[in-house]
């Protein structure tokens, strides 16, 4: 085949014949960029699943954690109302406690009048009687008496009755004259232990 003139011939050599240059860093640099992609996609893979795993357990532990806020809020709850109840059984506890003293004292003050009246005799007589626990535990009661006796005589009998079983006995009288009758007007106080009456 005669080649014409002026005309070049670009098809003289078969082009799929050709290889790839065997330049040795094209390669290195080639495969090193090829390597560093997979290594990189392996990565971001890896760092991705941590990501969404990390994600998962905080989703799973803010569910968590607005239950347990819910449950220490009905403790909380809960407890507020124990609280309440304790105070109102206290208060209640403390009441029935103060009737039930209330109460022992009014069989006190019957049994006192009681052992009182047997300190008297038919010609003495009480126009006031006054009586006042001794604090702190009030076991004793201070007792101020004011009467009249018709004779001096009735009026110490009723004094040596007094002092036979009481402390802290006094006593002060006058003689009083009332349209010509005589008698005697006293006042006495006392002190009175509970713990002899049951």
């Amino acid at each position: 085949m005669k080649k014409k003139a002026g005309y070049i011939d670009l098809y003289t050599r078969d082009i799929s014949t050709k290889k790839w240059p065997s330049d040795v860093n094209f390669l290195i640099a080639f495969w090193g960029a090829i390597l560093f992609f997979t290594v990189f996609l392996i990565i971001y893979g890896i760092v991705i699943g941590e990501y969404f795993t990390q994600l998962a357990e905080n989703r799973s532990l803010t569910s968590q954690y607005k239950s347990l806020s819910l449950k220490d809020k009905q403790l909380l709850e809960l407890s507020l109302k124990l609280r309440d109840l304790n105070i109102k059984s206290r208060a209640l506890t403390s009441t029935i406690k103060s009737l039930e003293k209330l109460f022992h004292q009014k069989i006190k003050w019957i049994e006192f009048l009681d052992t009182f009246s047997g300190y008297l005799n038919d010609n003495v007589w009480i126009n006031s009687l006054s009586i006042d626990p001794v604090m702190p535990d009030r076991r004793f009661l201070y007792v101020q008496v004011q009467g009249g006796a018709i004779s001096l005589k009735d009026l110490n009998r009723f004094v040596e009755n007094v002092e036979r079983e009481n402390q802290s006995v006094k006593v002060s009288f006058k003689v009083v004259d009332k349209k010509g009758v005589l008698y005697y007007s006293f006042g006495l106080n006392f002190t009175f232990d509970t713990k002899r009456i049951k």
